[in-house]
């Protein structure tokens, strides 16, 4: 697949990441669970799409959301996330390579849009680091919503999925 020149630069991403996550904000009780990211291309577009699902340990589902990573020139970030609990998130940043070579992706500018029965969100923040060679990452996401200031709200280690052969 021929991928579009903005997003060559993320075809590490391409594919499945799993892994754990912790959760915990003041109106709610801390929990556990796991998760997993999807990135796909389309060939010869500037966008990969994104999927994210989590599940607690039993299996059961507990939230997921849809959306595209938007690579622009210079390392800045779009990222356009839509949720089933009513919000949708416009987010902006940088990815940045460290001196060690890891990478850091930090979406702090974010525009929420929630519906008139949806938990009332005001902002949100993202950030992924990714390890040296791509194959692990460590996500926050930090949220003011529901009277609450900005927080972190979770956090996770996801690693790579290696396809079965």
């Amino acid at each position: 697949m021929t991928l579009h020149d903005l997003v060559a630069p993320y075809e590490f991403l391409l594919g499945e990441w799993v892994g754990h996550g912790h959760g915990h904000y003041p109106t709610i009780e801390d929990f556990h669970y796991r998760e997993t990211l999807t990135f796909t291309a389309t060939e010869g577009k500037p966008f990969l799409t994104y999927v994210q699902k989590t599940t607690n340990h039993d299996g059961v589902p507990m939230h997921t959301e849809v959306g595209y990573l938007r690579p622009q020139e210079g390392g800045h970030i779009e990222f356009v996330i839509a949720q089933p609990t009513g919000q949708t998130e416009l987010l902006e940043g940088t990815a940045t390579v460290n001196d060690d070579q890891s990478l850091t992706m930090v979406l702090g500018y974010s525009v929420v849009s929630n519906t008139s029965t949806a938990k009332f969100v005001e902002q949100t923040m993202r950030h992924y680091v990714f390890n040296t060679d791509r194959s692990a990452v460590y996500t926050e996401y930090d949220m003011a919503a529901e009277g609450e200031q900005m927080q972190q709200h979770l956090s996770s280690e996801l690693h790579k999925a290696v396809p079965d052969a």
